[in-house]
């Protein structure tokens, strides 16, 4: 039965990518629909935000790349405001969703000749485990790779969801930042590139928040 769990989650996200679905998901296809967008959101408001966070969900629930994007269109559509909180709480529940699925597969068993290793990592990672988990959510790696290495390591639940709700704050905020400029120079004529909405010096927090918890974690050691 897992097999057949992991066989079906591949075909839906290869079918995903080979009907050419993902290419509704881009600043392009944004630009070039701006006009109905924001038409048909002004118009079925609450509509538009139960559609949007469902969609989220679920492209966060079949492993789907689209955070990203997802956060730059959830800021371009909506107050950030709303849109902030919201996308926090949908990438929590979709990432702890995740994760028990991931659980459920039981990863470990494709893992077996790194049992040592995984065992001796696992015992350093539960010392400061939820610093570690913290820091595992600042590294711009994609999330499914993150929730892998969470169920290898045998993270409990709780950390897991605490920490995805804090960790992913900042890259909540500076993608949504991103969607709210998207708004303001949607009418640009040329093509929008991420470059021009993105403000890169934004992840130099990350950074710092990244150096903080590395420091916390190396005091409290010599501390015990």
């Amino acid at each position: 039965s897992k097999k057949i769990l992991l066989l079906l989650f591949l075909i839906i996200i290869l079918s995903f990518f080979l009907l050419g679905l993902d290419e509704l998901f881009s600043i392009y296809y944004i630009k070039q629909n701006s006009e109905f967008i924001q038409s048909f959101i002004d118009k079925n408001f609450l509509y538009s935000l139960l559609i949007f966070y469902s969609l989220f969900f679920l492209f966060l629930f079949f492993f789907l790349p689209f955070s990203a994007i997802m956060l730059i269109f959830s800021g371009y559509s909506f107050n950030l405001y709303l849109s902030i909180p919201l996308s926090i709480i949908i990438i929590t529940i979709g990432g702890l969703s995740n994760f028990l699925l991931l659980k459920k597969i039981n990863l470990i068993v494709f893992f077996n000749k790194a049992k040592f290793w995984l065992k001796k990592i696992s015992f350093t990672f539960k010392d400061n485990e939820f610093q570690y988990l913290l820091l595992l959510r600042l590294i711009p790696i994609p999330f499914i790779i993150q929730n892998t290495i969470t169920v290898i390591l045998n993270i409990s639940a709780k950390n897991f969801f605490f920490s995805t709700l804090l960790g992913v704050v900042p890259y909540a905020v500076i993608y949504s930042l991103a969607g709210s400029q998207l708004r303001k120079i949607i009418d640009k004529s040329g093509f929008i590139t991420i470059s021009d909405i993105l403000n890169y010096e934004n992840f130099a927090v990350i950074f710092l928040l990244a150096i903080f918890i590395l420091l916390s974690i190396f005091l409290k050691k010599k501390i015990n």
